[in-house]
């Protein structure tokens, strides 16, 4: 980690870094890249995994620093499995034209929202489910909490962000209002020195692909702080099915605070807890168990599919 006074000056080469983010996709994967506009008429670009026939559809959302890019390896899974999945870069992240700004939790729910009905729109009344990874398991809460209507089939929440503790919360309140005091203009860089315990793909993505932040501000140190305090009252409104999951040896979280978060919830819920695992659990070496676990939670609660009649029957009806 480090720190600036005042922010460094970003290079202008948008297009040029998502060409470099596409660069090593799998061409077999059947990627789409677009965007799609939101309600209030900004650009949202995504990454979308169609399957052939799709069952269910699923929203993926990324973690805190991340883009969608970080569903490249899980996106083609899911489409194989007959799960039409779409990946957006949130507000603040990536391409977005808000890069390294945070414009509120709120407006990231109601984005979340409008891929919903992006998806519907697109493929049907299908069954939709959300995949939330750190920041994004917390924005699938509260997306979830405030809009009912969207009507979920279910959430995974991997290692949701949860801040739950009196003691951290004051610590870490404190923390971020002294560096805006100090630096309102300034930035703390967070650069990932090595891809230990990550798949191949995944370290050289955190390492190098330009569209990752190395850095954020005060504002939105001060937010992402906010969005877990909030998660924790907001799990208690989630009444759909909920799976949560996190590692053993979570490096970035408190699984005290996690835990108390999933017990909060107000629906069916289930928690998995990896042996060994890290924070990044869909980019862990040993991530097959985690995406296994997805696939066969959400395939649990797609409804089934009733077999083709006789043509005849179907006259005869």
């Amino acid at each position: 980690m480090g720190f600036h006074r005042i922010a460094l000056r970003q290079r202008s080469r948008e297009a040029e870094d998502w060409r470099w983010s596409l660069a090593a996709v799998d061409h077999a994967a059947n990627l789409m890249s677009r965007s799609f506009a939101a309600s209030d008429g900004v650009a949202m670009p995504y990454r979308l995994w169609r399957a052939q026939v799709p069952r269910g559809l699923v929203l993926l959302l990324h973690g805190a620093f991340d883009y969608s890019g970080a569903f490249d390896e899980i996106g083609p899974r899911l489409a194989q499995r007959g799960l039409t999945a779409l990946a957006i870069d949130q507000r603040g992240f990536g391409a977005t034209p808000s890069r390294r700004h945070w414009c509120s939790a709120r407006r990231m729910a109601l984005d979340a929202g409008d891929a919903v009905c992006f998806l519907r729109a697109r493929f049907g009344d299908l069954p939709v489910f959300l995949v939330g990874e750190s920041m994004g398991a917390d924005i699938a809460i509260k997306t979830v909490a405030t809009q009912s209507d969207l009507e979920i089939a279910g959430v995974v929440l991997a290692a949701p962000g949860a801040l739950a503790d009196v003691f951290r919360l004051f610590f870490w309140r404190m923390a971020v209002r002294v560096l805006n005091f100090v630096a309102p203009k300034g930035e703390v860089a967070v650069e990932r020195l090595h891809g230990g315990g990550l798949t191949a793909a995944a370290a050289i993505r955190l390492l190098s692909d330009p569209m990752v932040l190395r850095s954020i501000r005060p504002a939105m140190a001060s937010g992402l702080l906010e969005l877990a305090v909030s998660a924790v009252g907001e799990a208690r409104k989630v009444a759909v099915p909920t799976l949560t999951l996190i590692g053993s040896k979570e490096d970035l979280l408190y699984t005290t605070c996690v835990t108390r978060l999933h017990d909060g919830l107000a629906g069916e819920k289930t928690l998995r807890i990896f042996t060994d695992g890290p924070h990044l659990l869909f980019h862990w070496q040993r991530a097959d168990a985690v995406i296994d676990t997805v696939l066969r939670w959400i395939e649990a609660k797609l409804p089934e599919v009733q077999p083709d009649r006789d043509p005849m029957q179907r006259l005869a009806s």
